[in-house]
């Protein structure tokens, strides 16, 4: 199991012990602003002012790791679970005032306009903003720093994504499936960590690239795409079959019918 997968799961089997700290003023009053920026939804009803926002629904405080006595007063949010409600409208900027969060997880609502940058801070990141509405380009911070997954799929995303893939980083998961994203992914370097791909259902051009023969991912979609030429075939190719390739504009090789000479 990665290192970071480890980490996800005692960072989560944590926030069950986190629920008596009492809440940071700032994380409680950019909290409230956002239900208010969703229209008070009654998924949030448990949101209510001058409460502890560590114990409201689908929120979870970690203490800062500073001195025994002072860490109750220095909790801040770190995780913020909104998935599969019927939210609707820009995803609120009041987000990014939550300056500890690292895990967000907005996916299977109805938002819409663009992503806004600095959403995440910190180590160890993960978003999930999957099966929405969302438009626009995707920020460039969110290829920098400790971006562990990034699930964007089932969006109307465009534009180039490709300095998601930083080597120097260790992602491990990055879906950005059934988008209209269009870019060349002939040169694109993939993080060495890397364990899941999906880039299927987009426009992207290109060459499969020959990085990808140094990653031994577990799961892989290339398909429904404009990718042209042979497929790379060495070290971890074997693993990817025909499916992962499908749809293209004119792959072959291995696990795909020979190229033509």
């Amino acid at each position: 199991m990665p290192v970071s997968h480890l980490f996800f799961l005692l960072f989560f089997s944590h926030l069950s012990l986190c629920f008596s700290l009492n809440c940071n003023a700032a994380d409680r009053k950019a909290l409230l602003n956002i239900k208010s920026e969703l229209g008070n939804p009654p998924e949030l009803s448990t949101w209510l002012p001058a409460t502890n926002c560590c114990t409201w629904s689908n929120v979870y405080c970690t203490d800062s790791g500073r001195a025994i006595p002072d860490f109750l007063s220095r909790t801040n949010l770190s995780a913020l679970d909104l998935s599969n409600n019927k939210f609707s409208g820009p995803i609120p900027l009041s987000l990014t005032k939550l300056s500890n969060l690292r895990y967000l997880d907005l996916r299977g609502n109805s938002l819409s306009g663009t992503i806004p940058p600095g959403l995440l801070h910190g180590t160890f990141r993960f978003m999930y903003l999957a099966r929405n509405k969302l438009s626009g380009e995707i920020p460039e911070d969110y290829g920098n720093g400790d971006m562990d997954m990034i699930d964007l799929s089932h969006n109307r995303l465009t534009g180039n994504p490709s300095f998601l893939f930083n080597i120097t980083i260790p992602t491990t998961k990055i879906d950005l499936s059934w988008n209209l994203l269009e870019f060349d992914l002939t040169r694109v370097v993939l993080p060495h960590n890397l364990d899941y791909l999906d880039l299927s259902h987009n426009k992207i051009k290109g060459k499969v690239p020959k990085s990808l023969q140094d990653v031994k991912l577990s799961f892989l979609n290339l398909s429904y795409n404009e990718l042209c030429g042979e497929i790379p075939n060495r070290r971890f190719m074997v693993r990817h079959q025909a499916e992962s390739y499908l749809h293209n504009k004119c792959l072959c090789g291995t696990p795909l019918p020979p190229c033509k000479s």
